[in-house]
């Protein structure tokens, strides 16, 4: 009986990021199917690993989400119905298992009694069907520390399954993990994919998607009538329903033009000053209005009747929380103009999103991040939406200062210092930006087989472009901003 483990569930068992486990797959160093791994890959890969000590495992995620600045993942039990249905879903799993089991025991039984009738017949010799059966028996009395690791790995990732649940996004493939009593939509949202919705509450329909396998159980009320032929075809509002179990659903993802521009009020959190007059100003929108925007899109921020457009600085996978990143009237501390002096809970309102400058969310080729003064906000929204998804085997950065200085330095050192698969790189303000850019493009090895995101000013960005082309790059996204 062949036991698969999904990737992502995998990442966390072994305590390695995604990205990683993929680079070892298109390394061709470990053998996936449909994004899954043998269990005895897994043993074979990871012989090392004490999957009975969680502690190491989660002072990782814990810096991990320290360094991410996000809101830690639900840990707690699922509600009880879903608990119910989880629980189900292991004990119809446990008994498939062990009836398996009970039926190879009596296969294993037969083999010897058919060996018995050959050799009796004269079909195979007496030789063969003795060391036959010597091998047989030989594979089957497995080490017992061997069959305790696997007891042990197979109970840990059967626990998992109680906590969370495997949703694959089709039809291009994007997976994710439901955590305690998120729903299909909130989970999607913190993972970085950029599924459909509007109201997020159960009013509007805009999350509806099709439930291909597996199962999903409603945890929430909803107000959007689903007619009984989309119930019959497995429709669902991925805002009120979480998954059962291993479970794949049918929905579009999002690209930039199939976001409506949105128009909400949001409250002030915090203004956090940068450099210069530049200010990064924390928005916290409503709890039943969440804005739809796509990571290095552009926002416009009105107070009291004066409006300026600015790129964001934050994820969606920040759940309500968003960061802009934009001039002040004058220096942060004073108390006058619209765009000074900014109170904690002071209203504004937020119209958007606008602007393409956007992740590739599907590609799964390496990333190279540039950034030159204003222009960190929108690529710094790139990068956590790239670190959210987990689908780059690796993510550099590289960062030139302006008259502003390199604000947030230690957001990205923190970074750094908890995931294997980024680097990050200030360089000081200089004269000679081109010849920086031309030795960080000559260093990149492979370079046409990344994807280059780059946000500056003017001349930087026709820089970059006129550099990344000499040097063979492929893929270039750039953003000029002021």
């Amino acid at each position: 009986m062949v036991h698969y483990v999904p990737l992502s569930r995998l990442a966390r068992l072994v305590g390695q990021p995604r990205s990683v486990l993929q680079r070892m797959a298109q390394a061709g160093e470990m053998a996936t199917f449909d994004g899954q791994v043998e269990l005895s890959e897994v043993m074979r890969l990871f012989p090392d690993v004490h999957l009975d000590d969680e502690r190491e495992l989660q002072r990782v995620e814990e810096i991990k989400d320290n360094a991410l600045r996000k809101a830690p993942a639900a840990q707690a039990l699922p509600d009880s119905a879903v608990l119910y249905e989880r629980l189900k879903a292991l004990g119809r799993d446990y008994a498939d298992a062990r009836a398996r089991v009970l039926h190879q025991d009596r296969v294993h039984g037969w083999i010897g009694v058919k060996l018995d009738e050959a050799r009796e017949s004269g079909d195979v010799s007496a030789a063969f069907a003795e060391g036959f059966l010597a091998w047989l028996r030989r594979e089957l009395d497995a080490p017992a520390d061997e069959l305790a690791r696997l007891a042990r790995f197979i109970a840990r990732e059967r626990i998992m399954r109680v906590m969370s649940a495997h949703v694959t996004a089709l039809p291009k493939g994007q997976t994710f993990e439901v955590l305690g009593n998120e729903t299909i939509l909130e989970a999607g949202l913190r993972a970085g994919l950029s599924l459909p919705y509007g109201c997020s509450n159960g009013s509007c329909g805009d999350c509806k998607c099709r439930v291909t396998a597996g199962e999903a159980l409603k945890v929430r009320p909803h107000d959007y009538p689903l007619t009984a032929a989309e119930r019959a075809q497995g429709y669902v509002l991925a805002c009120s329903y979480t998954a059962v179990g291993d479970t794949s659903i049918e929905v579009g993802l999002s690209g930039v033009a199939d976001i409506p521009e949105q128009t909400i009020t949001a409250r002030v959190r915090a203004v956090e000053p940068l450099g210069g007059n530049r200010i990064a100003l924390h928005l916290l929108t409503p709890r039943a209005e969440r804005l739809r925007y796509l990571a290095g899109q552009s926002l416009e921020i009105t107070i009291n009747g004066q409006s300026r457009i600015a790129p964001t600085a934050s994820c969606p996978c920040d759940e309500r929380r968003i960061e802009v990143h934009m001039l002040c009237d004058m220096d942060p501390a004073a108390a006058k103009g619209a765009f000074s002096g900014l109170a904690v809970n002071t209203e504004v309102i937020v119209r958007g999103p606008f602007g393409g400058f956007v992740l590739d969310d599907t590609s799964e080729r390496p990333v190279l991040l540039l950034a030159a003064g204003p222009g960190f906000g929108p690529v710094k929204s790139l990068l956590q939406h790239s670190l959210s998804l987990e689908l780059a085997p690796r993510v550099a950065m590289h960062r030139f200062a302006d008259a502003e200085g390199l604000y947030q330095e230690n957001l990205l050192r923190s970074y750094a210092a908890a995931l294997d698969h980024f680097s990050y790189e200030a360089h000081a303000a200089v004269e000679d930006r081109d010849a920086g850019l031309a030795a960080i493009l000559a260093d990149v090895s492979g370079l046409a087989g990344y994807d280059i995101y780059a946000a500056g000013d003017d001349g930087f960005i026709a820089s970059v472009e006129r550099l990344a082309r000499d040097a063979g790059a492929a893929s270039v996204r750039t953003l000029a901003v002021a």
